[in-house]
């Protein structure tokens, strides 16, 4: 069995970008949108090469050589892997329109139940501020 582009996005997908869990709703490379490009090619001599590019959703992001680590590290555990390039788009121009739909559905409504979970901030009634 070879490597397919699916299996690709499902193993970087277990990537999780640390932007998703400050907001509340961890995702994956796939699913934040920052997997650019992705190829699955036959090796002459058997085996399967895979070339990918990734980027982050902030240029001053440091965990972008972390994500190719990674990400090179899973794709090699891959079935049948013989070569793995993970390229770095530092370029990538992120905004949350390159969120799956999925995701961005999931953190809408994540969003919006914390909205409602908000506190209330009590305010003195007017000419009662701090007189005793």
């Amino acid at each position: 069995m070879t490597a397919t582009e699916a299996d690709v996005r499902a193993a970087l997908n277990e990537i999780i970008d640390p932007c998703s869990i400050t907001a509340g709703v961890p995702a994956g490379l796939v699913d934040m949108g920052l997997v650019r490009d992705i190829r699955v090619d036959d090796e002459p001599s058997g085996g399967t090469r895979i070339a990918v590019t990734v980027g982050v959703t902030e240029p001053s992001c440091l965990l972008i050589g972390s994500f190719a680590s990674e990400a090179e590290a899973r794709l090699a555990a891959l079935p049948d892997v013989r070569a793995v390039e993970v390229s770095l788009d530092e370029g990538l121009d992120w905004s949350e329109e390159r969120l799956a739909p999925e995701y961005r559905q999931r953190l809408t409504e994540h969003r919006a139940g914390a909205r409602r979970r908000l506190p209330l901030i009590a305010t003195p009634p007017e000419g009662h501020t701090g007189e005793r």
